[in-house]
């Protein structure tokens, strides 16, 4: 005897697929259900057995369920969206369950991931990015680890600039993607006269008196950069999918946040511990969460977030290189990147 549950024995699904065959499935029971109080009502008025109702739409569930993990591990073809029909019809109650499912099945398909070149991964290598899982940036890498924190003493100001790791988008039929991000603005370093990577966005109305990170002064060219580069502020902008990052072009986030005397203390002040510096950069940071929008070729869109942190690691966990005389066990604070919210 085949068991109902075969397929959730013998294929292994990523956690993000999972969660959206659970999601697009919920969906498909509470049709079910509403449509099966309907069908219930009315057997009452006509005599017919409840019970064998029941039996049908739960073998119509657990196959439409075996069909969800099928599609998550991308195995679903041309015969397989056939049997779709057969499950459509096998229903007595004519309640429409191939449009529910093929629904679901489309919906399942839109399922994209976000990559990013994290700290302690092999060169070139990305790591995907996940909930509960926060990950430092590359350390030294030419655009990402750096972040520039000030403080002025008689005015309570502070102001940070942190460069974003390089961040990859990957899904099928996605068009573009777009940033937006909920403190301060995103800071865009990038050629001044040459074509931007930048396909949209919404310039930030204002200024920020920020460090900057960007450009590519170099000693053997006498600290001179090989080309004109601008700064410009967007609080959203947007990527074409198939140009998601450039040699030339730095994407930061930055802010300024006043009264902010005991930040300052926290990052500046004598005596202070690794742990009241990290709550210091927590409350400089105030909950920012960068949203990734991947826009669709049919038009339609999913978001997911990215919670921008701190966090108190080794050197070792933060994926730092070991060097001669550097204890690896030593613990510093590192910035880190974390999904916050699945694709909806």
């Amino acid at each position: 005897m085949i068991k109902d549950d075969i397929f959730f024995e013998d294929v292994e699904v990523p956690e993000i697929v999972q969660k959206k065959a659970d999601s697009a499935f919920l969906t498909i029971q509470t049709e079910r259900s509403h449509r099966m109080k309907d069908t219930i009502k009315k057997e009452q008025n006509t005599g017919k057995n409840q019970r064998g109702r029941r039996v049908i739409a739960g073998r119509l569930a657990a196959a439409a369920a075996c069909m969800a993990v099928i599609v998550a591990a991308g195995a679903l073809t041309g015969p397989l969206r056939g049997m779709l029909g057969h499950f459509g019809h096998a229903d007595p109650s004519g309640t429409g369950t191939e449009d529910i499912l093929l629904t679901a099945l489309e919906d399942i398909d839109k399922i994209f991931t976000l990559q990013v070149k994290a700290a302690g991964s092999e060169e070139e290598q990305a790591v995907l990015l996940e909930e509960g899982k926060p990950l430092p940036v590359v350390i030294g890498d030419d655009k990402a680890g750096s972040w520039v924190f000030n403080g002025d003493e008689e005015s309570g100001i502070v102001s940070y600039c942190i460069s974003l790791p390089q961040l990859t988008c990957e899904g099928d039929e996605i068009e573009s993607i777009t940033y937006s991000v909920n403190n301060g603005a995103f800071q865009i370093v990038q050629p001044e006269n040459e074509q931007s990577i930048i396909a949209d966005g919404q310039l930030y109305d204002g200024e920020l008196n920020t460090g900057s990170i960007g450009g590519d002064y170099d000693e053997e060219r006498g600290g001179e950069p090989s080309r004109p580069f601008e700064t410009l502020l967007y609080k959203s902008f947007t990527l074409n999918y198939d140009k998601q990052s450039d040699e030339y072009t730095w994407l930061n986030i930055c802010n300024e946040c006043s009264d902010s005397e005991d930040i300052i203390q926290a990052l500046w002040g004598e005596h202070k511990t690794m742990e009241e510096c990290n709550s210091g950069i927590q409350k400089m940071l105030d909950h920012t969460v960068i949203t990734c929008t991947v826009n669709y070729a049919d038009k339609t869109s999913q978001s997911a977030d990215i919670k921008v942190d701190s966090r108190v690691m080794t050197r070792k966990e933060a994926g730092e290189p070991e060097e001669e005389g550097i204890n690896p066990e030593e613990k510093i604070t590192v910035i880190t990147f974390e999904l916050q919210q699945a694709a909806d």
